[in-house]
């Protein structure tokens, strides 16, 4: 019955669903008034019960393709969980950046008005996107001073090593691109492959800014956080150099703008609707809703790193 799934359109169940209404109404309507008889009547019946058949399985293969679906979706989850924890192993800071730019990446793709299939891709890639940092030497990657220009080619090697790392991964091919390339410049300065304005993935360039943004907002141990006016300031002044002048643009807004609308899963920041929420749990009094049970699960295991006090991004003082 899979055939009768695949590829159909909105369209495909708009045309099923009036043509069996239909066929229902005139078949209650005639038998209401005695108009059907003899061979009539036998193929009204025949066809009926032929919707009604069809309607059932249509119905039960429904909820196996959605069964598999939400079976891809923990396998997928499971993955990104186990990446997203060998970057915390690695470095501590990167756990809250990682998770910072995830949530805003999202956010703004979203705001973006992007097809959803991207916004996943995006997000997949902001929460690893410092996956290859796993290859530097800690002694580069938590110095605090000044890097010499050898340890600088060190780190400028995390977004190869980052997107190699995963591309091989079935559903991680196009995450695999965005983090190879989010620390290309518009201006075609960057790294690792030089690309400049429409040669860079939109993925990248969006995740480009939002690294930028969240690594100014939070303070490292050799310099403050910086305020949001001076952080915005810095992202105008990097327009046509480091970043794309358009997307900048409507980050700003965005920022300026910003609003909890949506509810996302505290765990992997998928987009939740809270009118159908499949897997949900209640801590320190407050609802949390998930997207998958293997989010539900890790979040059980350590509620205290995904808890929405402790995951709050700190407020950002004004000018």
């Amino acid at each position: 019955m899979n055939f009768l799934l695949k590829g159909r359109s909105k369209l495909f169940w708009k045309i099923y669903g009036i043509v069996a209404v239909t066929l229902l109404a005139t078949a209650s309507f005639y038998f209401q008034k005695g108009f059907l008889e003899g061979h009539h009547a036998e193929i009204m019946m025949v066809s009926l019960l032929l919707v009604v058949f069809l309607s059932l399985l249509l119905y039960f293969d429904t909820l196996k393709i959605m069964k598999s679906q939400q079976e891809t979706i923990e396998g997928l989850m499971g993955i990104k969980l186990s990446l997203a924890s060998l970057i915390d192993l690695k470095d501590s800071y990167t756990e809250g950046h990682s998770k910072h730019v995830r949530d805003l990446a999202r956010q703004f793709a979203d705001y973006l008005n992007l097809p959803s299939t991207e916004i996943e891709e995006i997000t997949t890639a902001a929460e690893l996107h410092d996956i290859g940092k796993i290859g530097v030497p800690d002694s580069i990657l938590k110095k605090n001073g000044k890097l010499s220009d050898d340890e600088f080619c060190e780190i400028k090697k995390h977004p190869l090593l980052g997107a190699n790392s995963i591309k091989s991964l079935k559903g991680f091919e196009t995450a695999a691109k965005i983090i190879r390339n989010h620390h290309e410049r518009y201006d075609g300065t960057g790294y690792p492959d030089g690309l400049s304005a429409e040669q860079i993935p939109l993925g990248s360039k969006v995740l480009s800014i939002v690294d930028a943004y969240d690594a100014m907002a939070f303070g490292r141990s050799y310099r403050a956080a910086m305020q949001r006016n001076d952080i915005l300031s810095t992202l105008q002044q990097g327009m046509g150099t480091q970043f794309d002048p358009n997307l900048t643009s409507a980050f700003i807004k965005f920022i300026q703008q910003k609003s909890n609308r949506h509810d996302y899963d505290p765990v992997c920041g998928m987009p939740i609707d809270r009118r159908k929420p499949l897997f949900q749990f209640t801590h320190k009094n407050q609802m949390y809703i998930f997207c998958s049970e293997i989010c539900l699960k890790e979040f059980k295991c350590s509620p205290e790193k995904y808890s929405r006090e402790s995951q709050e991004n700190k407020p950002l003082s004004k000018s």
